[in-house]
């Protein structure tokens, strides 16, 4: 029995086994940092992740806001005064005009660029003055 035991414990202490084990050794170790890599690419995406729920129901909580803001009248009205010019009955309307519109430069439909407009504004300025 002493024989066997000192084979086995030649076999474990030769540098065949030794190279091997070190071989399976490398090989683990190189699936353990992969696995690590992996793990923290995962919690990265993971924190993007809960980021971008967190975004989202913000804006659900703003967005369901101005959904309730909408079913009131107060809502519907300003809705519909900022999208069209118009006024309640005994409210007036007040139209402010730019100078370069009351000087007719756009209500003729030019435009206010471009080489000839300034060309023709110089001499429409020393006419006037």
């Amino acid at each position: 029995m002493t024989k066997r035991k000192n084979n086995n414990y030649k076999f474990w202490h030769s540098p065949i086994a030794l190279g091997i084990l070190f071989l399976i050794l490398i090989f683990f170790g190189y699936k353990i940092i992969d696995l690590i890599q992996r793990e923290k690419e995962t919690s990265s995406i993971k924190e993007m992740t809960l980021d971008e729920i967190n975004i989202l129901k913000e804006k659900e909580s703003y967005l369901s806001g101005e959904i309730l803001k909408l079913e009131t009248d107060e809502g519907k009205e300003e809705i519909i005064r900022d999208k069209y010019p118009v006024v309640k009955e005994g409210e007036k309307m007040v139209i402010i005009v730019d100078e370069e519109m009351k000087n007719g430069s756009l209500l003729d439909g030019e435009s206010s660029h471009g080489f000839w407009n300034w060309f023709e504004g110089i001499f429409k300025n020393k006419k006037r003055n």
